[in-house]
């Protein structure tokens, strides 16, 4: 019998060892790593961590690459380490939704853009997407959101450990005076008297759930129970907030502290006898959830050889790379496209058909648009399945994933995809303007309609409106390169607000206004100085040239002149683009300005 006891004992421990690894391989560092107290998930792991633990969750849906979810990550890490204690009630995760491991999960949660935070219940159905968290401006506030949800849900968590499982509703009289009597009852009771409207209370009680041989309950100062408690204890109702310790076989007392906070208290009862730090302290390994079917990256790409990069280029491949990304993740995080949203993707799409010949990509991407704009041209609506069943069969569906060249960058968080959207969308911009592309309007609609419905960084897609209100589209200026000078102006723009005031930017590649002067000595030139006061400044007022900006927006975007190097050899550009590859590469992009101009 003892045999047979220790044999389903071992059973037991080796199930819950496959299960803890099954969630708990670690190796994926980006915003968050091994000394941050979050539990990574992914695509193997969330649903069935969700419905097998015993704990509420709070889970962040981010993009590695996403500007604000980078400066809200230290929010969400001061966050995770203040309430790491709380464990056994609630444990914190996040989901990296940039990464295609997760997509499915992160659509089926109706994440459309990031950082959005969301709480679960303990006891989890897969249908439901969780409770979103609206304030996420600081861990202060959103500890305030997240507590009436855990006091709702508290009651209906299945508590197994051999603790007093946490109440954070008020305590009554009567439940005072029969604990008190209790044969079996804990070393150190606590009463925490307050307002009704505090918080402090509620989060020592989570503070210390899972600390021993003592059990915090709340009383709220304004009731009548509240009222007879503190006459019984003689509580001074002027001074709250209050903590009451009794101990076993000692007189209630007052714990006095240096400051009235919910960390001085806690301090203060950890170090009572046989009680010590909470056990729940969160200690999780991490799962990989990076997608390595092209091999492991190097900084953002998996490009292995960042040496022969040509920096004053623009490749191919990024710009194949930001197009997979965008159909296969952005526009696929939704369960359906009706509406505005199709009414986007079918202008950007026109948009690229209509560059006919001077399409900024391969014969056999250009084939594929324009299969998809007369897939599309006809419906109404079209759900994620249909959408993806579409791609997947699609001929000439760009491949290319993390393909990063002249977007690549040895932080594996920078750059990426946020550089390969801004190449396109110029590669688009140029083309529309060699095409002459009667509706001066299109490529202007394309691009605002797509960042506006599908650009995940929510942050991001608001300063963009905000930009595009002080950046107005002139169309009527010149109608042929309106679209080519307006996307320029624009992304000097957000340059000028990002540079030295982001944690997106790339100290190897800073966000300067371009072209530069190494770039395009022509395209600026001093500014005319009338007056002596002003004299010494003239050498910093620079004036861009709008002709020679003209002129290298078309030299370095322009279908010919992209690099198609490092795509796989039955992958190179086809037809004009790879005609003129090896004579663009014996001049430099000045050369080449100067004679378009003699």
């Amino acid at each position: 019998m003892s045999e047979l006891l220790i044999l389903k004992s071992c059973i037991v421990l080796l199930i819950s060892f496959i299960l803890t690894f099954h969630s708990a391989k670690c190796e994926k560092q980006d915003l968050y790593g091994n000394s941050d107290d979050v539990c990574i998930l992914d695509g193997t792991n969330l649903k069935h961590t969700l419905l097998n633990q015993s704990s509420m969750w709070l889970v962040e849906y981010y993009s590695s690459w996403c500007g604000t979810c980078h400066e809200f990550a230290p929010i969400y890490k001061k966050l995770a380490q203040d309430i790491s204690e709380w464990s056994y009630v609630l444990n914190v995760g996040v989901v990296d939704c940039s990464e295609k491991v997760n997509l499915e999960n992160c659509r089926n949660m109706s994440i459309t853009s990031t950082p959005t935070l969301r709480l679960y219940p303990s006891v989890w159905n897969t249908s439901d997407i969780g409770k979103s968290v609206e304030k996420i401006v600081s861990a202060q506030k959103i500890r305030e959101e997240i507590l009436p949800f855990v006091d709702e849900e508290l009651p209906k968590l299945k508590w197994t450990h051999d603790l007093p499982a946490p109440i954070l509703k008020p305590i009554t009289y009567k439940e005072v005076m029969e604990y008190m009597e209790a044969n079996d009852r804990v070393l150190h009771f606590v009463l925490i008297f307050e307002e009704p409207d505090s918080y402090m209370g509620k989060e020592m009680i989570l503070d210390m759930s899972s600390c021993s041989n003592i059990l915090l309950r709340r009383v709220d100062v304004t009731s009548a129970d509240g009222l007879v408690i503190a006459e019984k204890f003689s509580i001074d109702m002027r001074a709250v907030p209050q903590v009451m310790l009794s101990t076993i076989s000692q007189q209630p007392r007052v714990v006095d502290v240096n400051m009235k906070t919910r960390y001085f208290y806690v301090y203060q009862l950890e170090l009572l006898p046989e009680v010590g730090k909470p056990k729940a302290k969160l200690n999780w390994q991490f799962s990989n959830n990076v997608d390595t079917s092209q091999g492991p990256l190097n900084g953002n790409s998996n490009i292995k050889d960042h040496m022969s990069i040509n920096w004053e280029r623009s490749y191919l491949a990024d710009i194949e790379s930001a197009m997979n990304y965008m159909f296969t993740v952005e526009v696929s995080a939704n369960k359906k496209l009706d509406g505005k949203k199709l009414e986007a993707v079918k202008k950007l799409v026109e948009a690229f058909v209509q560059t006919k010949d001077h399409f900024p990509g391969r014969s056999s991407t250009r084939r594929f648009m324009e299969g998809l704009n007369g897939w599309l041209a006809d419906r109404s609506s079209i759900h994620y399945d249909v959408w993806s069943a579409y791609l997947q069969s699609a001929k000439g569906f760009p491949k290319a994933n993390h393909m990063w060249v002249g977007c690549s960058s040895d932080q594996p968080t920078l750059r990426g995809y946020p550089c390969g959207l801004w190449t396109m969308f110029h590669a688009l911009s140029v083309a529309c303007s060699n095409a002459k592309v009667k509706d001066s309007h299109l490529f202007y609609d394309a691009m605002t309609g797509y960042i506006l419905n599908f650009f995940s960084c929510l942050e991001c897609r608001k300063n963009f409106g905000k930009e595009i209100q002080e950046i107005e589209f002139d169309s009527e200026a010149d109608d042929q390169h309106a679209s080519m000078l307006w996307l320029w102006r624009l992304h000097n723009s957000v340059n000028k607000r990002l540079h030295n005031h982001s944690t997106t930017e790339d100290q190897s590649h800073p966000k300067l206004q371009f072209p530069t002067e190494e770039d395009c000595s022509h395209c600026q030139h001093p500014a005319v100085v009338a007056s002596k006061k002003f004299n010494k400044l003239k050498d910093h007022l620079r004036i861009w040239d709008e002709q020679y900006v003209v002129e290298y927006l078309k030299q370095r975007y322009s279908v010919q002149n992209l690099l198609n190097d490092y795509l796989d050899d039955d992958e190179k550009m086809e037809s004009h683009a790879a005609l003129n590859k090896n004579n663009i590469r014996q001049h430099s992009m000045e050369r080449l300005l100067l004679e378009n101009r003699s």
